[in-house]
């Protein structure tokens, strides 16, 4: 047999998931010497309060300095720092010196993730990232390597741990305020919960999937982005007594020469693959010439899912088994897409004669609708709401009628807009 490479780990950041990687990588020591010839060790890790209680961690390795990591006699720098910087002056420091980097940094690889692969490439070492996209889901590398042979034509994801969690609580009643709370408690939102519920993280995550099914570089905020925000018990029970789960879905299509890509809350019929994924999980749908659909599905957060992702991209580079990097070298032209189909809008007014100019306005520009929920007076005073679901038209013809309708004066609160997908 064989003796085990030993392989050495500096380590920048050592929050949830970077205490998580050192439980990992303690617990099954053994195991990964025995699957993959590589035996793992920690340099330094970098921390910024020498004082706090790290359980399982050896103080004699915590340093406060980055370079103390960096120029270390490490083999691989990992870092866990989160944010734009120092995180990317740490990565390109420890490219410079050749070290392999690997990053659980979403916001980083969406903003500057193609210069940080080049930098890598050119040095001749690796950049690993499966981390930055679905915690433990390995689909980087599955789009890297394992659909290579394919040509992508679509990804419909839910790609934030925290949206979903939320959606799931209202199913059960929750108000949004209530579940979003309950996320907070239990440690799937962060204290300002903006990145998350506004769309932005599932943003982040689309751009960097698609540039890999799509071989290209996309240019930052080509993503059309909306929230949840708004969404209410009220639309997730209409929605369910007609048959749809409300989900906050990411969704990117190759059209010819130019892609799409949208972040929106959606109304997923029952029987959809990802209609029924639930609480903090993650999945990924994925729609290919060769394969047809496939559908990866797992936790999408949560310190011990990311961490292994990161373990997973450290032992791949350590036992030489990764392949060679492609770096995407063209731009890919993206537009928005004028969605057509049915949609589901909820309108909050004061009196029930508001229908009228509501019906004229969206009648005028050729959108026939359906009544989908009775008049209801809400926790608001007297505002009432009325949920309706359109027939099908484009996504711009339904924009036009609800700027004439805001302008009539008759509404008083905001209009939630969401897509029925068939």
């Amino acid at each position: 047999m064989n003796e085990a490479r030993q392989y050495k780990i500096g380590l920048l950041g050592c929050g949830n998931v970077g205490r998580g990687l050192v439980e990992l990588v303690n617990r099954n020591r053994s195991l990964i010497r025995e699957r993959a010839g590589v035996d793992l060790s920690f340099t330094k890790i970098l921390v910024r309060n020498l004082d706090r209680e790290r359980p399982a961690v050896d103080r004699s390795l915590l340093t406060i300095q980055p370079e103390k990591v960096i120029n270390n006699e490490c083999d691989i720098v990992v870092e866990l720092v989160g944010g734009l910087e120092p995180a990317r002056t740490f990565i390109q420091e420890a490219l410079a010196h050749r070290k392999h980097a690997v990053t659980a940094n979403k916001a980083l690889l969406a903003t500057d993730g193609s210069s940080l692969l080049q930098a890598a490439a050119s040095q001749g070492v690796q950049l690993g990232f499966e981390a930055g996209v679905c915690a433990g889901i390995p689909i980087v590398r599955a789009l890297q390597n394992g659909l290579v042979g394919n040509s992508i034509q679509s990804i419909a994801g839910i790609l934030n741990g925290t949206c979903n969690y939320i959606l799931t609580r209202m199913i059960d009643g929750f108000e949004f305020g209530d579940a979003l709370r309950e996320a907070q408690d239990q440690g799937f939102a962060e204290a300002d919960p903006s990145l998350d519920i506004d769309g932005h993280d599932a943003a982040q995550k689309l751009k960097i999937l698609s540039e890999l099914a799509f071989r290209g570089n996309i240019y930052p905020g080509s993503v059309q982005v909306r929230g949840i925000r708004g969404i209410t018990a009220g639309d997730v029970a209409a929605a369910h007594q007609l048959g749809y789960a409300i989900k906050h879905v990411a969704i990117a299509e190759m059209h010819e020469q130019t892609v799409s890509l949208r972040v929106h809350p959606t109304l997923l019929p029952q029987t959809h693959q990802l209609a029924s994924v639930r609480d903090e999980n993650n999945a990924v749908l994925i729609k290919a010439d060769a394969v047809g659909e496939m559908l990866f599905y797992g936790k999408g957060a949560g310190a011990l899912p990311s961490a292994s992702a990161v373990l997973a991209d450290i032992v791949e580079i350590a036992s030489q088994k990764r392949p060679e990097m492609r770096v995407p070298d063209r731009a890919l032209a993206t537009e928005p897409l004028d969605h057509t189909g049915q949609s589901y809008v909820r309108f909050t007014v004061e009196r029930a004669t508001a229908i009228g100019p509501i019906a004229a306005a969206l009648q005028e520009r050729g959108v026939t609708f359906a009544r989908a929920a009775n008049w209801a007076k809400s926790q608001f005073k007297e505002k009432r709401q009325i949920s309706i679901f359109t027939h099908s038209c484009a996504s711009s013809t339904l924009q036009s009628a609800l700027r004439q309708i805001s302008a009539s004066g008759v509404l008083r609160g905001t209009t939630v807009v969401m897509p029925v997908a068939s």
